[in-house]
């Protein structure tokens, strides 16, 4: 098994406020660097992000970087929104499945800078694999842009043991190492973005506004990011702080936000307006992907490595995140319906077997109370009701849902459970799912809750393989983030693969005044 700590994103558009992207200096300039120039479509993408400062373009962090997938003639296919901090530039993005063969361009931009970074990448589509003939785009006589070797650095110094690469900083300065080990023969090299003046023909930037019900600056807001599970909360006496804290928020969702009183009473739903983003329009440029023998043996290595992918691999692209796994736990109570029979509807299941559940009939339908977990008292108000995950605090008919369509009922009433919840959770909650096979009743009241694209989330990946596959890895090693000073020798370790090959290393170094430098040497033949 191996795993890999990657910032990963769902492939979408994003929403900006102006008021911060105005707030960003116009000289900010972003440094990129790509962990490879060749991809098939539904390829991830590595590379390295930071800001430079506008006066000595040394490193900075924190600011909001925008990353458009742009094709030949200039039109944005998708923004990838990231926030580097805590010194972690090391990110990454899945290319959409069905992207055609073509050249693609990587702009990397500070909202409101007038500078962009930018790198050209080939992308193949996977249909290549099954054709005999030559995409009418590709040139057979071209290839990808040759490395220099160097046998001697001014900056680091190498030591190899086994399948451990040690790298010493040689610079009285301290630097931002990025670090490639890989087989240059089925592998595409890295690529260092290049700066240049914004090219942008057409801006157009959304924005993200909360319009309270109450302006009590003692009421609160909540606001549920459905998808994740996750709640955000603000005072509204700091009303000021609260789009600029959600534009940083990890991760798209649909989201649904909740205005409460001082002590904790409803006031109402809060509308939300998110102007949807317009894609931004660059300048065209050449779609000529390059098509020779080398190219030729990278994809036809890619195609092997993506079979075995498909035949072995036990749980394929597996991402979960870290922000929302470590924000929730399990509910209190969890009732798989298929453990019970004979229930006709699932008020009879709140009445009959759920625990800590009151159900009173009262003038307008039914009454639902929840105990806490470790008391015996009933809370005075009605439960947050996730029902399919759409929000509600009253179930009117869906009270009478018939039982067999339920796929589970989960309860939340500890404290731990509910710190989730913030507010919303003050009175408990409880979650019903229905079975996939059925309709879901909500579907119309979700559809107008806006939603919100947020900053590429952390996310682990497990890549989990049976143990007799090949393994065909090409790349062993890329570490994009790592701090290093003078008296430092971090270590880099990889796994030993089956790919018989000379390999490389590529190392990249950006000092504190913002000096770069590359270095390419090969190694030693590395033990399997």
């Amino acid at each position: 098994m191996v795993e890999r700590i990657l910032k990963i994103i769902s492939f979408s558009l994003m929403v900006l406020v102006p008021a911060i992207s105005m707030a960003q200096n116009k000289q900010d300039q972003v440094r990129m660097v790509v962990s490879s120039t060749v991809y098939i479509s539904g390829d991830l993408v590595e590379l390295q992000l930071l800001t430079l400062d506008d006066g000595d373009k040394s490193p900075t962090e924190g600011d909001l970087i925008n990353l458009y997938l742009v094709a030949h003639d200039g039109q944005t296919i998708t923004v990838e929104r990231f926030n580097p901090v805590g010194g972690d530039t090391g990110v990454a993005f899945l290319l959409p499945d069905e992207l055609p063969t073509g050249n693609y361009k990587l702009v990397a931009q500070v909202p409101g800078s007038a500078f962009q970074t930018e790198a050209i990448i080939h992308v193949f589509n996977p249909t290549i694999f099954s054709s005999t003939s030559l995409p009418k785009n590709a040139n057979p006589e071209l290839g990808l842009p040759a490395l220099t070797f160097l046998t001697e650095s001014s900056i680091v110094d190498l030591n190899v043991q086994q399948t451990t690469l040690g790298v010493t900083l040689k610079s009285s300065q301290s630097g931002i190492l990025t670090v490639k080990v890989y087989d240059p023969l089925l592998e595409g090299p890295p690529i260092l973005g290049a700066i240049k003046k914004s090219e942008i023909v057409v801006e157009n930037s959304g924005r993200f506004e909360l319009i309270p019900v109450s302006h009590d600056p003692n009421s609160r807001i909540s606001v549920l990011f459905l998808d994740q599970g996750i709640v955000e909360e603000f005072n509204m006496r700091d009303s000021l702080e609260i789009e600029p804290k959600l534009i940083r928020h990890r991760g798209s969702s649909v989201v649904w936000a909740y205005q409460f009183d001082n002590l904790g009473r409803h006031i109402g739903e809060v509308p939300m307006d998110l102007e949807k983003w317009k894609n931004n329009q660059f300048s065209p440029f050449e779609n000529v992907v390059p098509f020779n023998d080398h190219v030729v043996n990278i994809l036809d290595h890619k195609r092997k490595r993506k079979y075995i992918d498909q035949i072995y691999r036990t749980t394929f692209d597996n991402y979960k995140s870290i922000h929302q796994k470590s924000s929730q736990v399990d509910p209190d109570q969890l009732y798989v319906t298929k453990d019970y029979e004979g229930i006709a509807t699932l008020r009879e299941a709140f009445s009959g077997i759920v625990s800590k559940i009151s159900v009173k009939r009262s003038k307008g339908g039914y009454e639902i109370r929840l105990s806490p977990a470790n008391a015996g008292f009933r809370y005075e108000e009605g439960p947050l009701i996730l029902f399919n995950g759409t929000p509600i605090f009253e179930l009117g008919e869906l009270i009478e849902t018939p039982f067999h369509q339920i796929k589970s009922i989960s309860i939340y009433n500890s404290i731990q459970s509910l710190k989730r919840f913030g507010v919303l959770g003050r009175f408990g909650v409880i979650e019903v799912d229905m079975k996939e096979e059925f309709g879901d009743p909500m579907l119309a009241k979700k559809a107008v809750y806006p939603f919100y694209q947020g900053i590429n989330d952390l996310v682990q990946t497990k890549e989990e393989l049976d143990p007799a596959a090949p393994d065909l890895r090409t790349v062993l090693l890329w570490g994009s983030h790592e701090f290093i000073e003078q008296d430092q020798t971090p270590s880099f370790d990889w796994r030993a693969s089956d790919v018989e090959a000379e390999y490389v290393v590529w190392i990249d170094v950006l000092t504190k005044d913002g000096t770069s430098q590359q270095w390419y040497k090969p190694l030693l033949t590395l033990p399997k």
